[in-house]
Order: structure tokens, then sequence, then C-alpha cells
């Protein structure tokens, strides 16, 4: 079933107040659910909808302080390296090739191992875990973007509560854990190409004045069959005609990477000036219990 078939008002509106946007989300959102149970097949993997809403600042230049647009809902496309992600995480997926450790060189965007025993280009996805130092010293972690045989790539160094962490000293040892890491960062871009099962990457992604890919913020209620992922980008330019946007693995590197799970046309473009905000909302549903 065609859920915007059934949200007549899927179209852009200005000048909304917050409680107005958040009104025509809740009565969206209702319209997608019957019963409890999301009004689609049970058996499948979404569909998945992204939500776009732009607060405007203070310069008014393209639409008065303090009030909202709503951009509306689009469906996501699931990309082929996406699903194999999802596979691979849910099955604890490892790749051939783990050792290497412990490790000669450490920066704050990469791990060289010991040999060259690592399959060019097969470590994107995963998550590579260090200690820092001392027993008492919690471990950091990275998100891995790509690799050579011998050197990991990835976006920075983290810690469990998302904070920025140390970089490890050159000689750690480390461990490429089983499954792959989650995809909670979100990208976007003017690029106007479709979006397609084969896509890798976000062409023209944005990667400065505010608009860099971002980390999302993670909701879900127990037992329910949905969950989100929600970012706010503050521009600190004037951006035209945002279009797309993607969900990743990780971070933005050097030039880019990571995997792409799933990307989608916005309903609307959104156009920014500086000081305005774009808040996306990835809304994810699973197949049901039983």
């Amino acid at each position: 079933m065609n859920f915007l078939k059934l949200v007549t008002r899927n179209k852009p509106r200005t000048g909304l107040g917050p409680n107005d946007v958040l009104g025509r989300v809740d009565e969206d959102v209702r319209s997608m659910i019957g019963r409890g149970r999301f009004m689609g097949d049970e058996l499948k993997f979404g569909p998945n909808w992204v939500h776009g809403m732009i607060g405007r600042g203070t310069s008014g230049v393209f639409g008065t302080p303090g009030t909202f647009e709503d951009l509306g809902w689009s469906k996501n496309l699931k990309t082929t390296v996406g699903m194999d992600w999802l596979h691979n995480t849910m099955g604890g997926g490892l790749f051939g090739g783990v050792l290497n450790g412990p490790a000669t060189t450490v920066t704050a965007t990469a791990v060289t191992g010991t040999g060259t025993t690592w399959t060019a280009s097969t470590l994107a996805g995963y998550q590579i875990h260090m200690p820092v130092t001392g027993l008492t010293t919690a471990p950091v972690y990275g998100n891995i973007l790509s690799n050579t045989t011998s050197v990991a790539q990835i976006d920075q160094w983290w810690t469990s509560t998302d904070g920025a962490g140390t970089t490890p000293a050159n000689t750690s040892a480390f461990q490429i854990v089983p499954g792959q890491g989650p995809a909670r960062f979100i990208g976007i871009t003017t690029n106007t190409g479709g979006p397609a099962t084969g896509d890798t990457a976000l062409t023209g992604e944005e990667t400065a004045n505010g608009l860099q890919r971002k980390l999302a913020t993670f909701a879900h209620t127990p037992g329910a069959t949905t969950f989100t992922l929600a970012v706010t980008y503050t521009a600190g330019a004037t951006f035209t005609a945002e279009h797309k946007c993607g969900l990743f693995t990780g971070g933005y590197g050097a030039s880019g990477g990571g995997i792409l799970v799933a990307d989608t046309t916005l309903n609307a473009d959104a156009t920014l000036a500086s000081g305005d905000t774009l808040t996306c909302t990835w809304t994810w549903t699973l197949p049901a219990a039983g």
C-alpha cells in the first residue's frame, strides 16, 4: 500500500509554528499505523520514510523568522550494499583475514596494521576497537570507512557515549568486531540524480558550513515496529535546493566512505539561509514480532 496516497497533504507548507508541524507529523504517523501494525506487508523490511522540516532563522531571507516549513514525507530506497550491511549486522558477519595486529601506526583517522593480510575494500561498515592507555581507561572505537591490505581508514575515534575519543598509541592491539556497526549518520546533497539500488556514495555530498554528514539521534519504543534517526543541521551559509539525503555507517572521511545503507529524494527541496535549520527524521519499519 502506498502511504503517500493516504496523506493527501504531502506538500510543503510555509509559515507554520512548531506545534503545527508536530501535529501534522502525528496525524500522518497515525495514518501509517493500523491496530498497532504498519499498513503494508509485515514480512518485508520497510517501507521506510524520511520527513524534512526547515526552521527559519533571523535572516528572514527565505521565510519569516521563527516559522517552520514542513517539507513532507518521502520514501527511502535501500541500496544493494545496504542490504548486505543488514545481513552482516544481523548475522554477525566476519570478513576473512582478521590479523594485521597489533598496529604499527595509529592516527586520528587511520590504523596501519602489522602485515598485509586484509583484502582491500572489505572492511567498510565494521568497527575497530582499541585500548587507549591503562586497564582503567575505557577503550575507543572507530567506524571503518574503507581499507587497503594494511590500512583501515576511520571517521574518528569515538567513546561509548558518542563523544570524541583519544587516539590510541601506535603499537596498541586492536579488534575488528563481528557484525557491522549501526547506520546512524545522515548526509545531504543538492545532486538531483535519482536514488538507485547500486548507489554506494552520495554524489556532491555537503562537507562544510553546518550541512556536513552528522550523527543522528536514535529513538525506539520497546515492542514497537519502528525506530527513528533524526538530525538537525544549522546552516552556516546559504544553501540552495538541498535535494537528497543518505544514511551511512560512519561520519564523513577524507573522501566520504562508509556504507550508504539507504538514500532518498526529499519530498521538497530545502533552501536555507545562514542560521536556518533543517531537521531530517528517518523512520524505519521492521516486521512485527511473531
